[in-house]
């Protein structure tokens, strides 16, 4: 099966130069264009990236095929079926979803290392993490695209918590400076699992949370390397039930667990979240 591939447009403002392309690419091109409201005339050069779409899934049977076939429109889709009890497994696969199955359920962390496992094996050149319950569009994922290939190393949705419960709310906030109090990290919503990633970047990870932890260790990790990080907004209109406060707490004890730390060390960050926060 030929792989998905996401093709980058760039626009030259003066002087255009015309490329004769094969007939399925040239579709995917004029697609492109019609999404990012621009004219075919003004593509100058086309660049070739592989993105894999790594969704982690448990028992989601219900929700993971429509939002399979949304995903493959912008990669290649990858599913981590985490020993699901259920048919998820199934699903992902007639809506056109590459499956690997854990024998038992290991976690989301472990499901997610399985998945950036795979993308470095296969040479991908970016991962998207995308949840398989629905909380996250994949008609998003071209935001996260954009940003890639602008230069970012680490992007990360910014949800929309609007109709999230006021606990979850004040929980996220706490949480959000917590864990850039301990990474040195500028982001917002440091617990969203709506992210992307350069393997070139991923390469340098040393990831061992196996569960929720691991959205706070990714974070961790992309100070630690000093990763150039951006946030993108994302929609999250479906609130499902996921970490709770005492999961947040959890996480933050995780984290100061993986870094030794000096008084200096946390007035400097301390210093860099204050700057970006208030």
């Amino acid at each position: 099966m030929t792989p998905f591939v996401h093709y980058s447009v760039q626009v030259r403002p003066m002087g255009y130069v015309r490329y004769k392309l094969p007939d399925e690419t040239h579709k995917m091109v004029k697609n492109v264009c019609k999404r990012f409201g621009m004219k075919e005339s003004e593509i100058s050069r086309i660049a070739l990236m592989e993105y894999l779409l790594v969704m982690p899934a448990y028992n989601e049977e219900r929700t993971i095929g429509a939002v399979v076939r949304k995903a493959r429109r912008y990669g290649t889709v990858l599913v981590i079926n985490d020993a699901s009890s259920d048919q998820t497994a199934r699903e992902a696969r007639r809506a056109g979803a590459t499956v690997v199955s854990h024998s038992r359920n290991k976690g989301l962390g472990a499901a997610l290392q399985t998945g950036f496992s795979y993308a470095l094996k296969h040479g991908y050149g970016a991962v998207i993490t995308i949840d398989s319950d629905g909380q996250h569009d994949p008609d998003e994922i071209p935001k996260f695209l954009r940003k890639i290939e602008e230069g970012y190393d680490f992007v990360l949705g910014q949800r929309d918590l609007t109709n999230y419960p006021l606990i979850k709310k004040f929980g996220n906030f706490f949480l959000e400076l917590a864990t850039n109090f301990v990474s040195g990290t500028r982001l917002k919503d440091t617990e969203s699992g709506y992210r992307a990633l350069r393997t070139e970047a991923l390469k340098k990870f040393l990831l061992s949370a196996e569960r929720y932890e691991v959205a706070v260790e990714i974070v961790y990790e992309a100070g630690r390397n000093k990763l150039r990080c951006a946030n993108v907004p994302v929609r999250s209109s479906v609130y499902v039930k996921g970490v709770g406060v005492m999961d947040g707490i959890k996480n933050f004890r995780y984290l100061l667990r993986r870094r030794k730390r000096n008084w200096r060390m946390y007035l400097e960050d301390l210093r860099t979240v204050l700057k970006k926060n208030i």
